[in-house]
């Protein structure tokens, strides 16, 4: 099973369009666990974020900012397809 993790800060302006990504990803991909984390700034700098929101397939920082759905699930396929 592969995970996606979407990081964001809690209350920003961003945090509607990621969980609205979420549910899309959830959707579109239904193969892969998909979560989203609030973080609070202490937890970004403990974590190790230079820019958020920031996209992790599989533990790797593919993306920061928000990527466009189309993107990201294509690129969630492609994946799948390198697993064969």
């Amino acid at each position: 099973m592969h995970q996606v993790d979407l990081y964001y800060h809690a209350g920003c302006l961003s945090q509607q369009t990621i969980l609205l990504l979420a549910k899309d990803l959830e959707q579109g991909c239904p193969g892969w666990t998909i979560a989203s984390h609030p973080l609070l700034d202490d937890e970004v700098t403990a974590k190790g974020f230079q820019v958020l929101p920031a996209v992790v397939i599989n533990g790797r920082v593919v993306a920061s900012g928000i990527p466009r759905k189309e993107w990201l699930i294509r690129t969630l396929r492609e994946w799948d397809q390198s697993d064969l």
